[in-house]
């Protein structure tokens, strides 16, 4: 089952209210924190981050309350991040962005506060990474098996900013529980805007994979294999996607991981961000992140965007979705006119590939499936074998015979995996073409 709720719709005062993080308590209750904006809701629009809670598993929301505002001077307070500490407190990561630096994007701080009552009240413990260039991402803080934390973050290029910006990626690490924090060794970027928004998870093995937003219309991975100090230069996974945040994550249940993204057609010409933010799509990989598969829209309202996927999951295997949405202008511009809304869904779902004979969706949200049934296709299709088609009956583009998402082709050039260890979309593993991603930075 997947209930959607829009846990935070815009008003006036406040008309946007997006980029959250979840928590389970200790008492089974879930605790939300998000950003609120006044003003004209963009980007650089003044902030408070807030929190509601919920006792039903996500299904309402309330006891809304504020944690912090804008401090005096600051442009904003922005992307918060929760996660469990080893004394059994809960962490709260955000940065503050005081300001433009002339040729090196705006200048943060992050902080680390710290609740020792289950999230009702935060107070400050650790700030770190002082009037940087390094921003974050919501619900991207990750705890790895050694115990380390990982923090992405996003600094600017320098010397290459123009008036969009270039950014690249990289991690900050703390191995005492976020008292004190340090930076990876090399940061990674891409052609074009560059990297972005990064996020991480890790493998069965050991390794830790981070994806990230970029203009180059499919989703690119890099790989650390220790801890997060040092990075692999980013491979294209061959999933299609304009400009928008990703999430990577591990589904405890079964261990493997999952990929929400926008998995839509790469279009430099469109009004925004290289494509449209919709559908939202939901995909599995067994052999992490080398092949993709149960590839399901989790939203696929063609008027709308839907953005910034955060996803926690509880103790009984839900998984707790934030996200935010808004509808398109007539000429496709987005508008900060935008809800936070939060998808609670069963494990199953992400594996199931029949339509459910009812799917409860709450609150304005909308949850369409396909009436056959059958998945989204997640790329334009490789050539097929008629003769294998026709005893296979008709099937999704974008999946191969066993509903696995084959890569994104359609003549243009992208990188591909060339890697030790490469990605492939592919079930019956055939190679790929051995290109690599030019980097700076």
């Amino acid at each position: 089952m997947k209930t959607l709720v829009t846990v935070a719709a815009s008003t006036p005062e406040l008309p946007r209210k997006s980029e959250g993080d979840a928590i389970e308590l200790t008492d089974g209750r879930l605790l939300l924190t998000y950003m609120e904006f006044g003003g004209d809701g963009s980007d650089f629009a003044r902030t408070r981050l807030v929190a509601q809670e919920s006792a039903d598993g996500g299904l309402t929301w309330g006891r809304h309350r504020v944690i912090t505002e804008t401090a005096p001077g600051d442009v904003n307070v922005y992307s918060p991040n929760l996660i469990r500490t080893a004394d059994g407190g809960i962490l709260l990561l955000f940065h503050r962005n005081h300001g433009k630096d002339d040729g090196h994007g705006a200048l943060c701080t992050l902080y680390a506060w710290k609740s020792a009552d289950e999230g009702r009240t935060f107070a400050p413990f650790a700030e770190f990474s002082a009037r940087k260039d390094l921003s974050l991402c919501n619900a991207t803080v990750k705890r790895l098996a050694s115990g380390r934390l990982l923090l992405p973050v996003s600094p600017a290029v320098p010397g290459d900013h123009g008036p969009w910006g270039k950014y690249a990626v990289t991690v900050l690490y703390s191995d005492d529980d976020g008292r004190t924090w340090r930076e990876a060794v090399n940061r990674l970027t891409l052609p074009l805007r560059g990297a972005m928004e990064p996020h991480v998870e890790e493998t069965r093995d050991g390794r830790v994979l981070m994806v990230m937003r970029n203009q180059l219309g499919a989703l690119f991975l890099s790989e650390s294999g220790d801890d997060g100090l040092t990075w692999s230069k980013p491979q294209t996974t061959g999933l299609r996607t304009p400009e928008s945040c990703p999430e990577l994550t591990r589904i405890p249940d079964t261990g493997d991981l999952l990929m929400i993204w926008n998995n839509s057609e790469y279009d430099p010409s469109f009004r925004s961000h290289y494509g449209k933010r919709s559908p939202l799509t939901a995909a599995v990989s067994r052999d992490e992140g080398r092949a993709w598969e149960h590839v399901r829209d989790l939203e696929d309202d063609p008027t709308r965007a839907f953005s910034n996927p955060g996803c926690r999951f509880t103790r009984d295997g839900k998984a707790i979705l934030n996200y935010w949405t808004c509808e398109y202008l007539p000429d496709w511009r987005m508008q900060d006119v935008i809800d936070l809304r939060v998808a609670v869904i069963d494990t199953a779902w992400f594996y199931s590939s029949s339509a459910a004979a009812a799917e409860k969706s709450d609150g304005a949200a909308h949850d369409k499936m396909q009436a056959d049934g059958t998945r989204h296709e997640a790329m334009v299709p490789d050539t097929l074998d008629l003769a294998e088609r026709g005893k296979q009956g008709p099937r999704r583009g974008g999946e191969d015979a066993g509903g696995h998402a084959r890569p994104h082709h359609d003549g243009r050039s992208l990188p591909q995996p060339a890697t030790g260890r490469p990605w492939r979309m592919v079930a019956d593993g055939r190679g790929r073409g051995a290109g690599e991603a030019d980097l700076e930075g």
